[in-house]
């Protein structure tokens, strides 16, 4: 949603692809030149359920929250040219005890409750995803991705949106690559769906969302179809506790039915788009190390801080689209922020591919493979089937601007 944005404050869609084009032309002419030392130096929560009618009339209540080691906010990410990465990374974070050896996620367990709460309400919350290992791993990997910024954040970083936000992280940062292989991530989205093969279809890092993000719909889960039946999940891992009176995702209760909201909208408006026949909210406060699981059709919003700035709290997140067990390739002509690589696959294929890597029941050697050797990254191929797309995706710019709009319109 960051990228989309940061292409609708834009006077054209176009122009800011163009401008993207010759972004990766620049990033393939930087990448591996060595930058020159003088120039590195410069510079268990159930959630709480009630009704639309009512929740403007709802007082937050504080809860305790496990404590966090405290990092002065906000972070200064740094995006002078000669401070980005523009290549592979590796933070070199030793992973939890065994999970190399065992080549393949971490095992969790899903209860028959938890699958049921997902098919009926479109959500669910899981406590206790990660333990202390995989948190603070997570965790590492996530603040030295902050202090060492990758190239294709900077679109997402200069809109103000979030602190820092990347996608397809797991391509470009092997720390982010491993908690997808070994982690428990993998085993309790199959759990939930009982899935028999997962491939990541999209990832996003996200750091402090300043602005929070209104009722909407998730529309960018890469080339597949996650609007069907068990066809995907959208999934959502959090580094940190809730603040006591903000941050909190909602959802509206059984909206993932809903056949009211075109596929291409990314936000919503509840009345004019027939959402009130869902009043029953669910507000989740997950804590550190909790995941939450939902298909991408449930409306939902999070609320940033009043200031939008979260200030000494934080908020790190990685997220993203599983496909499901034989999933094809389902492109639909759209414009994809996380298909921009090279892989040869058309409508309908097989989305079997490195670019799609496989997660469960295990990671595929030759997939890991290829992307060590640096070969699952974007292409100036991938970027210009993105451009072309962009008046096929008209539709979704059109929602995001309006929304854009919307807010600049209430501040004056």
């Amino acid at each position: 949603l960051a990228q989309i944005s940061a292409m609708a404050v834009r006077p054209s869609a176009t122009m800011r692809c163009c401008s993207l084009l010759a972004a990766v032309s620049l990033a393939d002419g930087l990448r591996g030149l060595p930058i020159p030392a003088a120039l590195r130096s410069a510079a268990p929560v159930a959630s709480t359920s009630r009704s639309l009618r009512t929740v403007q009339n709802i007082r937050r209540t504080p809860h305790a929250c496990r404590a966090s080691p405290v990092i002065s906010m906000k972070w200064d990410v740094q995006l002078a040219p000669w401070q980005l990465e523009y290549g592979l990374q590796d933070p070199s974070i030793p992973l939890p005890t065994g999970a190399l050896e065992s080549g393949a996620p971490a095992p969790f367990e899903i209860t028959d409750e938890q699958r049921a709460r997902l098919i009926e309400d479109g959500v669910v919350h899981i406590p206790g995803l990660l333990n202390d290992e995989w948190l603070e791993y997570l965790r590492s990997a996530t603040d030295w991705q902050v202090q060492n910024p990758h190239f294709w954040s900077v679109a997402g970083v200069v809109s103000g949106l979030y602190d820092y936000i990347q996608r397809s992280i797991w391509s470009s940062n092997s720390a982010f690559a491993n908690f997808m292989y070994y982690s428990p991530l993998a085993s309790a989205l199959a759990g939930l769906s009982n899935a028999e093969e997962l491939r990541l279809a999209t990832d996003l890092l996200m750091v402090n969302p300043n602005k929070g993000f209104k009722w909407h719909q998730d529309n960018q889960n890469g080339p597949i179809d996650a609007f069907g039946d068990n066809k995907a999940l959208r999934w959502w891992v959090t580094m940190d506790d809730t603040p006591p009176d903000h941050g909190a995702p909602v959802y509206l209760k059984g909206s993932h039915r809903n056949t009211c909201v075109s596929p291409d909208a990314v936000f919503v408006d509840l009345e004019q788009d027939g959402l009130l026949q869902y009043p029953e909210l669910l507000e989740f406060r997950p804590k550190a190390g909790d995941l939450i699981v939902w298909h991408a059709r449930s409306i939902h919003k999070i609320d940033g801080p009043s200031s939008a700035d979260w200030g000494s709290s934080k908020r790190r997140v990685l997220g993203g689209t599983v496909a499901l067990n034989a999933a094809t390739y389902e492109s639909m002509g759209r414009a994809l922020f996380s298909d921009m690589g090279s892989h040869g696959l058309v409508d309908g294929d097989p989305l079997v591919h490195p670019l799609f890597p496989k997660i469960y029941p295990k990671p595929e050697p030759s997939e890991m493979a290829e992307r060590a050797a640096g070969r699952c990254t974007r292409t100036r191929e991938g970027m210009t089937r993105l451009a072309s797309r962009m008046f096929e995706s008209a539709g979704e710019m059109v929602s995001w601007t309006r929304v854009l709009k919307a807010k600049e319109k209430s501040r004056a």
